[in-house]
């Protein structure tokens, strides 16, 4: 494995097996910590300041794993950490390549672009129907609405109904405009056609067959 990255600036993180509850609870970092704590069974917690608590969906047997496997990642993010022995390791593990981050590495694309052509061809990824980004979110919504369906709870059926309103009145909106922006901009791109210029002159049309199998 690569050694850590540069230090960073942020505060470190404090990864350790709470006393009082014990679970294991990370405090500190930045938000890019937050989202490697959070991509290694972390959950989120947020009461006046964030931290982060071991999911329960973690074995017993495995906890400890999983916060060295965290301790590690973000020791090779360059984040200074402080683990109690149960959670410390002397490793590093390399972070992949986020989807987040892919989309994050979209909108750095478009924070440089230098004409309305290149950005409009870059939200084709988020705006393309079936599979593009918004599309995912869209299925993933219902997916989620499904899950909650099933599970027959009293709030159940009430959180299925919530993720349904949020792909259908709140994510639509937000694909129609984005769609409008893609086109707008390729639009303005569009300049009249200079003299002399046509269209391609169309594909001359195949010979027909007589009744003899012969073409005319």
């Amino acid at each position: 494995m690569n050694g850590p990255a540069a230090p960073r600036k942020a505060a470190p993180v404090t990864v350790a097996r709470d006393a009082d509850t014990a679970r294991i609870i990370a405090r500190g970092g930045d938000g890019l910590a937050h989202g490697i704590l959070e991509r290694t069974f972390f959950l989120r917690e947020v009461h006046g300041v964030t931290w982060h608590r071991l999911s329960p969906t973690v074995l017993p047997a495995d906890q400890a794993a999983v916060a060295q496997l965290a301790v590690a990642r973000l020791r090779a993010a360059g984040y200074r950490v402080d683990a109690d022995a149960e959670c410390a390791t002397p490793t590093t593990q390399d972070r992949y390549v986020t989807d987040g981050r892919s989309i994050a590495n979209l909108a750095a694309a478009i924070r440089e672009a230098t004409s309305p052509a290149e950005v409009s061809d870059r939200l084709e990824e988020v705006t393309a129907a079936h599979d593009g980004i918004l599309a995912a979110l869209e299925q993933l919504l219902h997916s989620l609405a499904a899950f909650y369906d099933g599970l027959g709870g009293p709030a159940d059926q009430h959180i299925a109904d919530r993720m349904r309103y949020l792909a259908e009145h709140r994510l639509g909106p937000i694909t129609a405009d984005l769609l409008h922006t893609r086109t707008e901009l390729a639009d303005r791109t569009t300049a009249p056609a200079r003299p002399g210029t046509s269209l391609p002159a169309a594909a001359p049309a195949a010979p027909a067959a007589t009744a003899s199998g012969r073409t005319r």
